[in-house]
């Protein structure tokens, strides 16, 4: 990119005109020749235009490798305030303007900004754009050298709860192995081992859970969901289908739209088991109807 392409995107950045930007100091036909390449500004010209832009002289006269250091400097403030603060769309956003060839920094704070965006779609059931935005995170993590071990275990805890749900989510670029390099610990990655071991007919790790989260007294959706898995496992359909119904009736523990697939299966089951036969079709068809909309491109 040569000094007149510099200074015409980061005039149409700052979303000034060439009247602007000119100011009182050079006509906006000398700036029009400058921008397309037709005449070399002066070095006073260059001092002056950069002012007016808010960067340094140095940064329209840098080579490629320089001008990427200059647009990481101007933007790291605002980018460690998004970031700090929680705003990790912006945060991304800012290092994606202004560090078009990521670095390692760079890298890693992109990978874990879509990797926080991917688990925010995924509790939206926008299921596809979480996995888009997980796989994001995954190539930018292998192009950091810092480690991302952590990033890369909790991305595998959710692709784990979306090939629950649908086996056409999955990612081609997450490393298995390590991935289980690290284990994770978070109550979600928990709750899924719970769920995983039930399918093996094993509910001493949801029993486990459950009395951790009694005795924080945290009242969780989790803790209500294995409370129930568990009157399954020991075959108290009626009894199970009455709490999960009430689940989806309790105002205090409102679900978002994972939360009620995962309830809706699990009627689905009881209501069979019980041989109600119309509630089970009609828990069926929601489950069925919710998955399409979980399913649905954003």
């Amino acid at each position: 990119m040569n000094i007149g392409e510099r200074i015409r995107e980061l005039r149409i950045s700052k979303l000034m005109t060439q009247a602007d930007l000119a100011g009182d100091r050079i006509t906006r036909n000398m700036l029009s020749c400058i921008e397309n390449g037709s005449a070399n500004p002066s070095l006073s010209t260059i001092v002056y235009i950069a002012g007016r832009l808010g960067v340094p002289a140095g940064f329209l006269l840098a080579e490629q490798g320089d001008e990427m250091a200059y647009r990481k400097m101007s933007n790291l403030s605002n980018i460690k305030k998004a970031y700090t603060t929680g705003d990790v769309q912006s945060c991304r956003s800012l290092c994606l303007s202004g560090c078009p060839e990521p670095d390692d920094e760079i890298s890693l704070l992109l990978a874990n900004c879509d990797a926080e965006i991917a688990a925010e779609e995924f509790w939206s059931g926008r299921l596809r754009s979480s996995c888009r935005f997980f796989d994001e995170a995954l190539s930018y993590a292998e192009k950091t050298v810092y480690p991302t071990d952590s990033i890369e275990a909790e991305i595998r805890v959710y692709f784990r709860y979306m090939e629950r749900i649908s086996h056409t989510l999955y990612s081609d670029l997450l490393d298995e192995e390590k991935a289980l390099s690290v284990k994770s610990n978070t109550i979600l990655s928990r709750y899924l081992d719970a769920l995983y071991a039930f399918d093996n007919a094993d509910a001493s790790v949801a029993q486990q859970l459950i009395d951790e989260l009694t005795g924080s007294g945290e009242n969780s959706f989790f803790k209500a969901h294995l409370q129930n898995k568990l009157l399954i496992a020991d075959g108290n359909y009626k009894q199970a289908q009455k709490a999960l119904q009430q689940l989806l009736q309790d105002s205090n523990l409102p679900l978002n739209k994972i939360e009620l697939y995962t309830v809706l299966e699990d009627l689905e089951i009881c209501c069979r088991e019980n041989e109600d036969y119309k509630n089970a079709y009609r828990f069926a068809s929601e489950k069925v109807e919710l998955l399409e909309q979980l399913l649905q491109e954003y």
